[in-house]
């Protein structure tokens, strides 16, 4: 099983995204808000100050608009490490840079 690491990231805040690849698609997302927490969905913090939590909320609203977009798998997937690709159609454009690539079997062996 292949897998692949990438960093989405805004002027204010950045995901960790770990996905398989399987046949040309990113699947099984698992999202990092930081330290060693994984969630299946993109995690919705709560922040006491309005204007930060707006500009999260934001950031989120821009990564579910990229995941619309039908070249995204292949964005993703294409990337060679260290690469940033930049997705415009957000309110903070957002920065995408795949950080590393592994395969569970050869982690397992």
């Amino acid at each position: 099983m292949e897998r692949a690491v990438w960093i989405i990231l805004n002027e204010n805040f950045s995901l960790t995204l770990d996905s398989e690849i399987d046949n040309g698609k990113i699947v099984d997302k698992k999202f990092s808000p930081g330290e060693d927490i994984w969630t299946n969905e993109l995690p919705r913090l709560g922040f006491s100050d309005e204007n930060i939590q707006k500009d999260y909320d934001e950031f989120i609203n821009d990564i579910i608009s990229l995941f619309s977009e039908p070249e995204v798998d292949k964005v993703f997937i294409d990337a060679k490490i260290g690469e940033e690709s930049e997705y415009i159609n957000a309110k903070n454009p957002l920065v995408i840079r795949k950080i590393e690539e592994y395969s569970v079997d050869e982690i397992i062996e």
